[in-house]
Formats: structure tokens, sequence, C-alpha cells
């Protein structure tokens, strides 16, 4: 009997695994989260007596600033316990001795995550057009450009995401260091980059900001601002990301984190 292609597995892999995160409950609290962001944004400008920006582009950039939260969420909850959970819960032992390379395991699983990935911030996007059309009659171009761009880095941190969890020993910790990662700790490598002057083009976090930045037009540039204080003057830096360095960027962390990943993942080995 002759076995299936690598290819083949791979994508009976990514089926169940898709699959499982539609019946996750994980899938339903990003959807529950999406719609409390565009919910909030919605109410806050009555509220306060205010009018939705007539600019369709300006309007949707209101929720599109928040997709990287949306990005850091879904990179945590679908990538960050991802491998870590065979060796934890030991589901590996059943696993790993069937004629399947783990590295086959590991780009079913992938993509099964790149897929739910891409479901959450499709529904999104798709939710906010809806509310743009119907308020301002049109919609921006623009906002094609940022689902592009949301996608492409949306698998950029579910790769960061996958990487942890092929040498964490734990669920708990994986999912915590993901998180911490991609919302907290890089942000503050960018902060003390950037107060050193220093652009930090290097940082996928804020590569990142291009999603909500190519809502403006026209597109923001980096300047120096001077402030007064106490009889002295500091220079505080204002960087803004390339869309080409960006996309650049985004591409190299896929590539090195994937090839990471695995080469972690298959030589990684069941514990007693």
């Amino acid at each position: 009997m002759t076995l299936p292609s690598d290819l083949v597995q791979s994508g009976i892999v990514a089926r169940y695994e898709f699959l499982k995160h539609l019946r996750s409950r994980r899938l339903l609290g990003i959807f529950i989260l999406e719609i409390a962001i565009i919910a909030l944004i919605l109410l806050i400008p009555p509220l306060q007596g205010q009018d939705y920006p007539s600019d369709p582009a300006k309007f949707a950039g209101m929720f599109v600033q928040w997709v990287w939260i949306l990005i850091v969420i879904g990179s945590t909850l679908f990538a960050g316990d991802s491998l870590v959970s065979e060796f934890q819960q030991r589901t590996g032992y059943l696993l790993f001795p069937n004629p399947v390379k783990k590295r086959v395991l590991f780009i079913g699983k992938y993509a099964a995550s790149a897929g739910i990935m891409f479901l959450a911030l499709a529904v999104f996007y798709a939710v906010v057009a809806v509310f743009v059309i119907s308020v301002d009659g049109s919609i921006s171009g623009l906002m094609a450009s940022s689902f592009g761009l949301a996608m492409l880095f949306g698998v950029a941190a579910l790769s960061i995401g996958y990487v942890i969890s092929s040498f964490m020993k734990g669920s708990t910790g994986a999912l915590i260091l993901t998180f911490a990662l991609l919302l907290l700790i890089l942000k503050i490598v960018d902060g003390v980059a950037t107060a050193s002057k220093a652009r930090p083009d290097f940082s996928l976090t804020f590569s990142s900001g291009v999603i909500g930045y190519i809502m403006e037009t026209p597109y923001p540039t980096d300047f120096v601002q001077t402030i007064d204080f106490g009889g002295r003057s500091f220079e505080f830096a204002n960087y803004y990301p390339s869309v080409t360095v960006s996309i650049v960027v985004a591409i190299i962390y896929i590539i090195v984190t994937v090839a990471l990943a695995i080469w972690l993942f298959d030589r990684r080995e069941m514990s007693a």
C-alpha cells in the first residue's frame, strides 16, 4: 500500500486542525472581541455629539488601528500552544510513531492557523466595510491594501508564535510569552530605539504600523519634535514605517521563524 504524499498528508492535517479551530471557543472569543471593538467605535462619536468622518478612508482607519491587537490575540490563541500541546498532553505518543514526518504535521498545523487568522481578519474587514459604506456611501481602495498587509503581518506574528511553541515546555507559558512578546516586549524595544533616534525598522511591531498608516493620505513622514521644558530643549523623534521596507521585514520574519520552528520541532523528543 502506497502512503499518501507529504503534500496530501499536510492537507489532511490542515483540514482537521482548521475544523478544530472552527469549533473552538477561541475563535468565538475573537469574533466577540471584533464585535466589541466595532460597537465601541460606532458608539463613541454619537455619545460625544460628533458625526462620523465623511471620508471613507478616515472612517475605516478608526477601526483598522485596532487590527494589530486582533493579530496578537489571534497569534496567541492559534499558534502559541499549537506545537507544545502535543508534548504536554502526550498526544505526540500517538502522532509521532505514525509514518508522518514532523515537518508534515507542522505545515498542516501552520496552514490551519494561517487559514483561521485569515478568516478572523476577513470577517472584521468585511463588517467594517459594510458600516463604512452604509454611513459614507462608498469605501476607500486603501482598505484592500490594509487588509493585504494585515494578512501578511498576521502570518508573521503566527510564525513567531510557532517558534515559541516549538521549544516551550508548557502551554500556559507559551501563550503568555507569545502575547507578551508581540504586545509588550517588542513595543518596549521600539520605544527605546525611537528614544535613541534609531529607526526600529527591524521590529515586526514597528513595521506592522503600516496596516493603519496606509489608510492616511498623504502617508505620514518622519519628523523630529522639539519641546522646551525647564529652560531646556528636548527632541523627540517620530518615525513611520516605510511600506516597502515593512513588507520585506514581514517576509524575512516569516522565512526565518518558520525555518527555525520546523528545525526545533523536528528535533524535539517526547520527554518521559
